[in-house]
């Protein structure tokens, strides 16, 4: 979605106008903010998620300090991707002034009493929903809820929530592959066996979907994962006899296109059964099916 600014008769447009102006700016405008941050926190969830090493598959599944490492990790990331540096007493010096870096997977975010007062960038990522925001407001007394917890954390309330200048809000972000399989379905993956016997499974049960290889890492759980994918006594060797054809981005983009499957990318995969007797004779006469 666009921008959300707030009115330029706003009491916090002095402050918080030009520290939106320099996140923009550094980040090479509203398009690449819209392009990179969502990628940025997928990447940083997934790898909290850590499946390949830990079985897991959703951030549900995390420790309650490995959530909290989580926003932490996307303070890093988003700072490092700006190239604003460290503050002396907060999270990130935008052209001189500090600001906290807040995240949050849920509705609010946890502010401390010293952050009071404070600017802060706020990051918010919905797993079930696929969408995140990112944006920025003054941490006033009055646009905080009264603190619940023993270290008298505070959370943003309704009218304070309004007073935030959303850089982007409910902005699409790519979602947890696996969030889209049923806990069983999952379950049985895992149980199907070595390596191979798992992704050749996973191509089975998701079929005219783009698969990537880093769904393949996660389920092969081996270093050479991708080896688990091809000809060879990989994946694509279990299928074709079952008349399922595992196809490359990198090498079938022809049969892909003929079949209508595309957009795949270079890194993803797809399988497909012929759903008529055309596509059976074109995948059965080019050698992907047996």
């Amino acid at each position: 979605m666009a921008p959300r600014p707030l009115d330029s008769h706003h009491p916090d447009y002095p402050v918080v106008a030009p520290v939106v102006s320099a996140i923009l700016k550094a980040a090479g405008g509203q398009d690449k903010i819209e392009e990179r941050v969502p990628l940025l926190l997928r990447q940083a969830i997934d790898e909290v998620i850590d499946t390949p090493r830990t079985g897991r598959w959703i951030i549900e599944q995390t420790e309650k300090t490995e959530k909290t490492y989580l926003g932490t990790k996307v303070e890093i990331v988003l700072r490092n991707f700006l190239k604003f540096p460290k503050g002396q007493k907060l999270d990130m010096s935008v052209n001189g002034v500090e600001c906290d870096i807040k995240n949050t997977m849920h509705y609010n975010w946890s502010i401390p009493r010293e952050n009071v007062g404070e600017l802060a960038l706020l990051v918010k990522a919905n797993e079930k929903k696929g969408v995140c925001s990112l944006g920025v407001a003054i941490m006033r007394d009055e646009y905080l809820n009264p603190g619940k917890n023993q270290d008298q954390k505070r959370s943003m309330s309704a009218i304070g929530q309004k007073n935030i200048w959303w850089i982007m809000e409910n902005h699409p972000y790519p979602v947890n592959f696996w969030r889209m399989m049923s806990a069983a379905d999952r379950e049985a993956l895992m149980n199907a066996g070595k390596g191979t016997k798992r992704v050749a499974m996973l191509f089975e049960k998701i079929q005219r979907r783009p698969i990537s290889r880093n769904q393949i890492m996660d389920l092969a759980q081996q270093k050479d994962y991708m080896r688990r994918a091809r000809k060879g006594g990989g994946a694509r060797d279990k299928l074709r006899p079952k008349g399922i054809a595992l196809l490359s981005g990198t090498y079938h983009q022809e049969a892909i296109n003929h079949l209508g499957l595309g957009p795949i990318t270079a890194d993803e995969f797809i399988s497909v059964s012929p759903k008529d007797a055309a596509e059976e004779t074109y995948l059965r006469s080019n050698g992907y099916i047996d």
